[in-house]
């Protein structure tokens, strides 16, 4: 056979793979694996507190009794039990649809690429909160968008300077495709948008002409405070995003869209080019278990846990994180943003801190389309318990601390002596 180097593979692929980079978090969690590592890094969900039981037993029922059809494929809109489920959950949220408004997908990120593939064309103008969620930069990314990010505060997407952008890119003459948001603690910030800010998102989008897509994996997360009214519950026109991997299991891959039917019809046409169906027997589990246990109950063990380890990590940040840090203060969710003092570079960090601290975390940087992210790191809280939690943020300080008294020592001018 012939033997092929790698520049002459590269040649014959397409331009947009220039566009396909790794997955910082991904790569990371192999690392994170280790047993040494205290990590902070992947967006875990504590699947040791999970119902095994329950969910053996949904799996035994429904092979006896319908294992030929769970073992077969499916349709590619989904499940229509599982799909009545969901209508059910999101009544709850006040947003009304029936079963054909939705599709299942393979999680919500199924779900990106698939929106990426019917909306972005090369050069397109898409609209992401900055920072975003680095999977759906990945999922849109390889379509070759323009992709333009709007800073972010504590009440979430700033739609002030939203609205600036818009004039400036109308004075262009550019049409934006799309806005994507993760309006409740947002992915990697924490951060939850406010309710006046969700109805001017609204106001722009029917302004503007362009499509909302409200990502929600962790709405029922809530810890304290109100829930926030969804976007698609005010208009219709919003495409959402849901996920059963953070209130059941995420080893599932379940997620589903609810869109408008001419846009629905357009995603199972990709779907049905990406993959068929998604997984019958992974739905009919599913279903099962929702239709058969207090799902719920189980979502409020999990809040509980959660809360307990955000809280700890608050307390851990204020004790071991030195003068000059900040960090995001969500009310639910998995994760906090912290920001390190002025002069210090997250991702030039990582190193020491997996070295010598045994502790990872994943760099800001990832979390943004172009330049951003260098002084801050996402930190997952979810899945280590409180005591863990403690000692990783102890060590992740003394990095800290050690890289602002070598900056300190840089800007003056000299480097001090290793002992």
């Amino acid at each position: 056979m012939t033997e092929f180097r790698l520049d002459q593979w590269t040649k014959l692929y397409a331009p947009r793979v220039s566009q396909m980079k790794p997955s910082e978090i991904r790569e990371m969690l192999a690392v994170a694996a280790r047993p040494d590592i205290i990590s902070f890094a992947g967006g875990l969900p504590d699947t040791r507190v999970f119902p095994v039981h329950q969910i053996v037993e949904s799996t035994q029922r429904v092979m006896l009794r319908e294992g030929p059809e769970a073992l077969q494929y499916g349709s590619s809109e989904g499940y229509e039990a599982l799909k009545r489920q969901i209508v059910g959950m999101m009544a709850e949220g006040g947003v009304k649809i029936g079963v054909d408004d939705l599709i299942i997908t393979d999680g919500a990120q199924q779900a990106l690429e698939l929106l990426g593939k019917i909306f972005i064309g090369k050069g397109d103008t898409i609209l992401v909160e900055a920072p975003s969620y680095l999977g759906a930069l990945q999922a849109f990314a390889g379509y070759e968008p323009n992709v333009v990010g709007i800073p972010m505060d504590d009440d979430g997407l700033k739609v002030d300077l939203l609205e600036d952008k818009l004039k400036e890119l109308s004075r262009q003459g550019i049409q934006p495709k799309f806005l994507y948001v993760i309006p409740n603690f947002q992915n990697p910030a924490g951060f939850t948008m406010s309710a006046d800010r969700r109805l001017k998102v609204l106001e722009l989008a029917d302004k503007y002409g362009f499509l909302v897509i409200e990502d929600d994996p962790y709405g029922k997360l809530r810890f304290d405070g109100e829930a926030k009214v969804l976007l698609r519950a005010v208009d219709e026109n919003v495409v959402y995003l849901g996920t059963f991997s953070k209130i059941f299991a995420p080893g599932m891959r379940l997620g589903w869209v609810i869109a408008p039917k001419a846009i629905l019809e357009k995603l199972i046409n990709a779907k049905q080019a990406a993959n068929l169906c998604t997984s019958s027997f992974s739905q009919r589990i599913t279903e099962e278990y929702m239709n058969s246990f207090d799902w719920r109950h189980n979502v409020d063990v999990l809040i509980d846990l959660y809360r307990d380890r955000r809280d700890a990590m608050f307390d851990a940040l204020e004790e071991y994180f030195p003068e000059g840090s900040s960090w995001s203060r969500p009310n639910g969710g998995l994760f906090i943003w912290a920001t390190l003092p002025d002069g210090l570079d997250s991702g030039e960090m990582l190193a020491e801190a997996i070295r010598e601290a045994k502790v990872a975390y994943v760099p800001g940087r990832g979390f943004f389309a172009s330049e951003g992210g260098k002084s801050n790191m996402r930190l997952n809280f979810s899945y280590c318990p409180p005591e863990v939690i403690d000692e990783g943020i102890k060590r992740l300080g003394g990095v800290i601390k050690h890289q602002l008294v070598l900056y300190k020592s840089l800007m003056r001018g000299y480097t001090p002596e290793k002992k």
